[in-house]
């Protein structure tokens, strides 16, 4: 899967989905606004994080394995089918809600200068410094990505069925 991030300023950006069949499930996912404010996007925190913890089914593996994160990340209308997206949604987001619940809190911890605090009941210090170092390296890819342009990240497969 590919989550593609749309630079619109320096505070906003936009978030879609380029999902592949072989290896996700469910249409691709129109860009839509995604929530701004800091110096990084709060979705690519979650990205970094997620990677770089393996975390199975925080948002990305939960979007990756056909959810929709709570409403958040929906297909095109031509491309729903809404029962059946529904019901793989809500199985998905119950599967993954721990892990959902640990992406938050750890991207709670990250500033807006973009360090990530230390809290020993939530990462260990190896945890911490993989966060640190994947946050670190996409705000550089983030910061170099101009107005208008698009930083494309690739999701690795872990192949979820659900």
């Amino acid at each position: 899967m590919k989550v593609i991030l749309l630079r619109l300023d320096e505070k906003r950006y936009e978030i879609g989905l380029r999902r592949d069949g072989r290896h996700d499930i469910g249409p691709d996912v129109p860009l839509r606004g995604g929530p701004g404010g800091g110096p990084l996007p709060h979705d690519l925190v979650h990205f970094a994080i997620e990677d770089a913890l393996g975390i199975r089914l925080g948002i990305f593996g939960q979007l990756a394995a056909g959810g929709d994160c709570g409403g958040f990340f929906f297909p095109a209308p031509e491309d729903r089918s809404k029962v059946a997206d529904a019901k793989r949604s809500k199985r998905v987001g119950r599967a993954g809600r721990e892990d959902a619940t640990r992406s938050e809190l750890i991207a709670a911890l990250v500033g807006h200068d973009a360090q990530v605090r230390e809290n020993p009941d939530l990462l260990t210090p190896d945890e911490h410094r993989r966060v640190e170092a994947r946050v670190a390296e996409l705000g550089r890819r983030w910061r170099a990505t101009q107005p208008g342009a698009e930083l494309v990240l690739e999701w690795p497969s872990r192949k979820l069925r659900l």
